[in-house]
């Protein structure tokens, strides 16, 4: 409808997750040196949570996207499913299901093939998205597969996307043994205010439109944050369509008006943010269960950092201390933002802040 008139050679804003369209922002690149970095070390589940359009998915298509030959991957989409159907669903994507097996045909048909693939110098991946659906029994079918091993090889990997309740649920007791083998975690976070107009351009960019920065007026950013919280699919649904508004009205850049009449017309669908949070909007306090929240993954992700820190110092590995100078980058940006949130008072960040400054001083000895 508005291709040609704004000069794309295919729609920018489209809601499938494509790898060619991924926009590194600080937080997306972050998560992808994390998932780089457990499918180097091969041991344990990697962990990325995330609200629903962060772009989870679309980070684990450029991951498989980008792996080499030696590579077998299964990616599993649907998680609404019994162990047996997950089970299949993991055979079909290595292609090797046979119609008609039992649960148990099908675990023993995945260690074969497992093994198999091992001896030819191969190694396997699964990875599953929308991971916070699978039931407790669906977890620890997936945890009994880690167990497979060669010696001291592990012969599969699993990289688990979800939402944030994948992390609640494996904060319950029965999940302790599964939530002890995850050795790589992240938390995929909305994008920043000054973020968006880069990733509308990107995604505008490599749809054809040489000179998109000038397309979208800095009112219509302001309000495309305003509206989305940085959202990426939020972003995209309001792009797409303000350019059809914006074709149908013959107008030559798309202004915040624009933006506010895409979002009246939408809102009734509850797509988009009103002037305040959902939580905020209610009469609640927004800050103590997310900032709990908030400080606990932190925490957990400094303990995590201060040993990969030290094993590689250790092992004198500088460039993998250089990648992890750039972790320790966003860790200390995020550590700075929840400071603000609960204030200069607040003991917890005054301490995670103090154990930044260490690792700071361990990565850079000189400084």
């Amino acid at each position: 409808m508005y291709l040609d008139f704004y000069g794309f050679k295919e729609k920018p804003f489209n809601l499938f997750a494509d790898p060619q369209y991924l926009y590194l922002s600080s937080k997306h690149w972050a998560a992808l040196t994390h998932l780089e970095y457990g499918l180097t070390h091969q041991n344990g589940f990697v962990v990325i949570t995330g609200d629903v359009g962060t772009g989870k998915t679309t980070l684990l298509r450029h991951v498989v996207r980008n792996l080499d030959d030696r590579m077998q991957v299964a990616m599993v989409l649907n998680t609404l499913v019994t162990p047996e159907e997950l089970f299949q669903a993991i055979l079909r994507e290595f292609d090797i299901y046979d119609f008609g097996k039992t649960k148990g045909e099908c675990y023993q048909m995945l260690c074969d093939y497992f093994l198999d693939q091992f001896s030819s110098g191969n190694r396997c991946l699964v990875f599953i998205d929308e991971a916070q659906n699978l039931s407790p029994t669906g977890m620890e079918e997936i945890r009994m597969l880690s167990n497979l091993n060669e010696g001291n090889d592990t012969l599969v990997q699993v990289i688990l996307a979800g939402q944030p309740s994948l992390m609640l649920k494996l904060e319950h007791k029965q999940m302790r043994q599964f939530a002890q083998r995850v050795t790589t975690e992240f938390v995929l976070e909305p994008l920043e205010a000054d973020e968006v107009s880069n990733y509308v351009i990107h995604r505008m960019n490599v749809a054809g439109r040489n000179s998109g920065n000038d397309l979208f007026t800095s009112e219509a950013y302001e309000r495309i944050y305003r509206f989305s919280h940085g959202i990426p699919r939020l972003i995209n649904i309001l792009c797409d369509g303000s350019l059809v508004y914006g074709f149908a009205d013959e107008l030559a850049t798309i202004g915040g008006t624009v933006i506010d009449e895409v979002v009246k017309d939408k809102k009734i669908k509850g797509q988009f943010f009103t002037e305040k949070p959902a939580a905020q909007a209610h009469g609640t306090s927004p800050a103590a269960p997310a900032l709990a929240k908030k400080l606990n993954i932190l925490g957990r992700r400094l303990e995590q950092l201060e040993a990969q820190v030290k094993e590689f110092r250790d092992n004198g590995n500088q460039h993998t201390v250089q990648e992890l100078e750039k972790l320790l980058a966003a860790e200390r940006e995020r550590a700075a933002r929840a400071t603000r949130e609960c204030g200069q008072r607040d003991m917890t960040i005054r301490m995670l802040k103090g154990r930044v400054d260490k690792l700071e001083k361990l990565v850079n000895p000189k400084d």
